[in-house]
């Protein structure tokens, strides 16, 4: 008689059900998304879906709150390895246009919900998603400023939104079948232009240094 494979752990089911219904809230959206599929998506059945999360706008707001760390995580590893903070901002950008043509769910599920932001709990989650993203390139900017390789000029803030415009863009190319108007090498000089915009120039430097002389 052969022996029954071991449960799942609750964790690890919840792990999956949330994976499952990021694909489905991005091909329907919030509305469009029926519990049954919910269910199918996350391999289980739409009573036990139940069991792990008390309605779907629950699983909705989990799903959400689940995608903005998952991409955070991404790029705090990419900038604590790289002794350049603008290294990192390169590498990061590169990486997220590859994550984007890989038609992860992660991007257009971010756009339905923008769709819904109407309501306050999508509003605040998808608030809180992007402006942890825009905290951590500003302190990384803000330590390039510390190494002298961003302009004492640039508005940081400013600056980390203006990096997050850019990565919207590559959503939208994307999402409207456009990638020819922006591929690898289009990137990459997209990419030099904003570091050109933020890097600490020569005669800066040499400003700096004739004014604290004076």
């Amino acid at each position: 008689m052969s022996e029954r494979a071991p449960k799942r752990r609750a964790a690890d089911r919840k792990r999956l059900i949330l994976d499952g219904a990021a694909g489905v809230f991005a091909a329907c959206g919030y509305a469009g998304a029926d519990t049954t599929a919910l269910a199918r998506a996350g391999g289980v059945s739409a009573p036990a879906l139940y069991r792990y999360f008390p309605s779907k706008k629950a699983l909705f707001l989990s799903t959400l709150r689940s995608a903005g760390p998952r991409l955070s995580g991404i790029f705090k590893r990419i900038s604590g390895s790289a002794e350049d903070p603008l290294e990192a901002v390169w590498s990061f950008g590169l990486g997220y246009y590859d994550h984007v043509q890989s038609h992860a769910p992660v991007m257009k599920l971010w756009f339905q919900a923008l769709c819904e932001s109407d309501d306050p709990e999508t509003q605040a989650v998808l608030k809180e998603n992007f402006t942890s993203l825009v905290d951590l390139l500003q302190e990384n900017l803000e330590r390039g400023k510390g190494q002298g390789l961003v302009s004492a000029g640039v508005d940081t803030r400013v600056a980390a939104w203006h990096f997050m415009s850019i990565g919207l863009t590559f959503d939208l190319v994307n999402l409207l079948g456009l990638d020819e108007e922006l591929d690898r090498s289009k990137v990459e000089h997209w990419g030099r232009l904003y570091l050109k915009s933020i890097r600490r120039e020569s005669g800066e430097i040499a400003d700096a240094t004739d004014s604290s002389g004076g």
